[in-house]
């Protein structure tokens, strides 16, 4: 059935990223921009009391961020909704049978925890690596590289661990996930951002905070999308 489903399962998921990217987007319209404008005054009074003002390269660094905020969620959207399909596939394959929601939302959660939470812990967001186009040149490979560290492992541990017949595997292998990332978290450096510290912390906080919510909506939103779609395209999955 999943074989010649293949298709379909991909993209209802991928229908589901494009509407979960959606929210993505509406969430940081709603939540992140107004305290990113607040962090951009900030960053504006900053520059002109370091005499580096340059109004036409920092109106371009704005609407890079708004960019990034409105197009890029459905970016993610697509490649969050291949992800889950692919991976529900995957799964499926293997004879491990899980139900289409459930399936959906475990995918989800742990794409969320892998690709968001653990990266986000060793480099959170950074509002000088935002506005500042050659902070960003030492965060974001940092960043880019953790998540990749921390996705591989977690991919790459499942695999193996899926070869395993013992009841106890799943204990494992996320046993030996935290161990790989924990490793990973002390041989990265540190991004060490004196600008930072001397922002407004509540603002900083608030910033982070709404970042951390559009994230957590944005996985869960497409674990029970994608699952929804796929339990209501279910017959026609199953007849197909």
């Amino acid at each position: 059935m999943i074989e010649q489903a293949i298709g379909r399962i991909i993209g209802l998921a991928i229908v589901a990223g494009v509407i979960a990217g959606g929210i993505l987007a509406g969430i940081n319209l709603a939540l992140v921009q107004p305290y990113t404008m607040l962090l951009a005054d900030i960053e504006l009074e900053n520059l002109f009391a370091e005499g580096e003002f340059d109004e036409e390269e920092f109106d371009a660094q704005l609407q890079s961020i708004y960019f990034s905020q409105q197009y890029g969620a459905i970016a993610t959207g697509l490649g969050g909704g291949i992800l889950v399909g692919g991976t529900f596939i995957a799964i499926n394959k293997r004879k491990t049978k899980i139900g289409w929601l459930k399936g959906a939302l475990v995918i989800a959660g742990i794409a969320w925890f892998v690709l968001y939470v653990v990266p986000t812990v060793k480099y959170p967001p950074s509002p000088e690596a935002t506005f500042r186009p050659e902070a960003a040149a030492a965060y974001q490979p940092l960043l880019i590289g953790y998540t990749a560290v921390s996705g591989l492992a977690a991919a790459s541990i499942a695999f193996v661990f899926s070869k395993v017949k013992r009841k106890e595997k799943v204990f494992g292998a996320a046993a030996l996930y935290l161990a790989v990332v924990a490793g990973a978290f002390l041989v990265f450096p540190d991004y060490e951002s004196d600008d930072d510290s001397f922002l407004s912390q509540p603002v900083m906080n608030a910033w982070r905070s709404a970042i951390s919510l559009s994230m957590t909506a944005f996985w869960f939103s497409l674990g029970a999308i994608s699952g929804a779609l796929w339990t209501y395209g279910s017959k026609k999955l199953i007849n197909s």
